[in-house]
């Protein structure tokens, strides 16, 4: 796991010397770069490395304060769910946050080793009209994004002896997923077989261990059915309730078969689909005749949020490939002051965060 974990808060690191920028290529649209780039104000990454974020910023007299990402000047690796968000007035300061930002591309996943966040100014000199708000800085350049994570995994007895080191390995990521979020995150529960239970959230690993310990198993001689996309759907439906002072919520669901025990399986399917939380999807192989490997791919949001294991001992392996994909989950936040303009004369406030990223891939077999 990287040492920042579950997701990253971004904000401005250190003024930066434009003298050593370089001129990047606007010709191409969606461009990644759009003019000068900073060197990096960490180590293991260069210019080349950047990942680009542009939005706009207003807060027009008699309105409130509003942001929109710019999808034409945004680098296609850049992954959100909406493109308008509005700030929050607190103080003195506007803060901007623009949660569940992802960087992947098709081979891909990006995480962000450190970032930069910049205004534009077009009556400065051309080569310096990027620069760094001093006194809109914060000190810290990362910290932890407050996240909710609901885990639905399968315990039905088709898992045989390998439930024990399923249920072991729900416990691991719930306290990888809970340490990671430096105390700011939640993690809820849901274990089904032909019963579905939902547990509340929480951020203590000992709620965890217990609900664990306390589902009402089926026997593994027993012949049960599983009620996947009911878990899944319970899962759900526990983050679309949740009151909780999160800025993401995620679902990670694990099963080892198909769902032959849910009714209505397809108009859960598609009440599944339509859900706007990001899904990720953990399946075994081997289990059983059932198992389905697009099925599965179709509950996970993409393709990318998908991986399978071939047996109980690389499936540990495959919970911290999920782990290692929500732990490269970012807000950006940015604080500017309350000062207001005229819509009739002023221009929105261009902004960028450029993201200094490697990539990461994850090898399955």
């Amino acid at each position: 796991m990287k040492n920042f974990k579950i997701a990253a808060l971004l904000s401005l690191a250190a003024v930066l010397a434009f003298s050593s920028c370089k001129k990047d290529d606007d010709t191409t649209v969606p461009s990644a770069n759009v003019d000068e780039i900073p060197e990096p104000g960490c180590i293991g990454v260069t210019r080349d490395d950047a990942i680009v974020l542009r939005f706009d910023y207003t807060y027009y007299q008699g309105e409130e304060p509003r942001v929109e990402i710019v999808r034409t000047r945004t680098d296609e690796r850049v992954k959100y769910d909406t493109t308008v968000f509005f700030p929050t007035v607190e103080g003195n300061k506007v803060v901007i946050r623009i949660p569940n930002i992802r960087l992947s591309d098709d081979d891909f996943n990006y995480t962000a080793n450190c970032v930069t966040i910049e205004e534009r100014d077009d009556t400065r000199p051309a080569n310096d009209r990027w620069f760094e708000q001093t006194e809109f800085k914060n000190q810290e350049e990362f910290s932890q994004t407050r996240m909710a994570t609901q885990l639905v995994v399968d315990v039905s007895s088709s898992l045989g002896e390998d439930r024990e080191k399923v249920k072991q390995y729900a416990l691991d990521f719930a306290e990888q997923t809970l340490s990671g979020s430096g105390g700011a995150g939640f993690i809820g529960l849901t274990l089904f077989a032909d019963t579905v239970i939902t547990y509340p959230f929480t951020n203590q690993v000992s709620d965890i261990a217990t609900a664990l310990n306390s589902f009402p198993y089926p026997d593994l001689n027993a012949q049960t059915f599983t009620r996947l996309s009911d878990g899944i759907l319970s899962g759900l439906n526990a983050l679309e309730n949740a009151d909780l002072d999160v800025d993401d919520k995620v679902l990670v669901a694990f099963t080892d078969g198909n769902d032959n025990g849910s009714n209505n399986p397809t108009g859960n399917q598609q009440m599944i689909q339509a859900s706007d939380f990001p899904r990720y999807m953990i399946g075994l192989k081997g289990k059983g005749l059932e198992y389905n490997t697009n099925y599965l791919k179709s509950l996970a949001s993409n393709e990318t949020f998908f991986v399978e294991a071939e047996d109980a001992d690389e499936l540990q392996a495959r919970f911290n490939d999920i782990n290692e994909l929500i732990a490269n989950i970012y807000t950006v936040i940015y604080n500017r002051s309350t000062q207001t303009f005229n819509p009739d004369i002023d221009e929105p406030i261009s902004l960028r965060a450029i993201f200094y990223a490697t990539p990461y891939r994850i090898d399955q077999n």
